[in-house]
């Protein structure tokens, strides 16, 4: 973004991002008008990645938490604002919760991608980049258990336990 464009957002700073001069004007101004409607500012886990072939690779997708929110509830209204085009939930081994915002320009924001994983590898702070890759999408049947069946966020950790320990079974 240029210095011009880093005047619009007005709960995310350049300060917040690692590579904010990388990053496309779309999908920081989009994540800054859902910090306005969650009513808090997410904490930024990755921005831009260099070297990444995907949206990271080319300044579209930013990762966050969110803290003091339930997770589910950042999940529902991110889909519900339709100002993203790809949302993804991910788990990890500890049941920290966070989430991957993009505004790839292959979809429609009215029909985001979606999906959820169980993350058994921790990300390099320097780079960004998976220590080591071990991915599993069933997370997206956890997430869809909880939500019809309205459990919380205890529920989602004992399921992607449960879904961690069948997985490593194998």
């Amino acid at each position: 973004m240029t210095s011009a464009e880093w005047k619009i957002p007005l709960y995310l700073k350049p300060a917040d991002f690692k590579y904010p001069d990388q990053l496309q004007a779309n999908i920081v101004i989009a994540l800054d008008r859902f910090a306005g409607q969650v009513g808090s500012r997410p904490v930024i886990l990755s921005d831009y990645r260099l070297g990444d072939t995907g949206e990271h690779g080319r300044g579209l997708a930013i990762d966050t938490t969110w803290p003091g929110h339930e997770p589910l509830e950042i999940w529902d209204k991110a889909n519900a604002v339709q100002l993203f085009s790809g949302l993804g939930i991910y788990v990890n081994e500890v049941g920290a919760v966070s989430f991957h915002f993009d505004k790839r320009t292959d979809r429609s924001v009215s029909a985001p991608a979606t999906w959820g994983a169980v993350v058994t590898h921790p990300l390099d702070a320097d780079t960004g980049s998976h220590v080591q890759l071990n991915e599993y999408t069933a997370a997206q049947v956890i997430i869809d258990i909880i939500k019809k069946k309205g459990l919380g966020l205890i529920s989602l950790l004992i399921l992607s336990l449960l879904l961690y320990y069948l997985i490593k079974r194998r």
